[in-house]
């Protein structure tokens, strides 16, 4: 069972994505960033796994849509994005 503050965690994080989205459009993320924690990788793109399943991205778009939403976030935490091999 989940404990409340996982619950307003991922809430929150998945709203920071939505908000990013926009934002994070318009920005080139910067080489100087340092690489994010592999827990947060792997939190972030718990969070995005489930957005592909209540967006309903089509089985073609989604691996993209994976790796788009997690570096908007990480991005916007200030880490380093990843390439398509560290999400697997």
């Amino acid at each position: 069972m989940r404990t409340p503050s996982a619950i307003l965690t991922k809430v929150a994080l998945a709203m920071a994505l939505v908000v990013s989205f926009a934002v994070s459009a318009e920005e080139e993320p910067t080489l100087d960033l340092p690489p994010a924690p592999s827990e947060d990788v792997k939190q972030i793109k718990e969070v995005c796994l489930e957005l592909i399943t209540e967006q309903e991205i089509p089985l073609e778009e989604q691996e993209s849509y994976l790796l788009t939403c997690v570096n908007d976030q990480l991005f916007e935490m200030g880490y380093l994005a990843v390439v398509q091999q560290d999400l697997n």
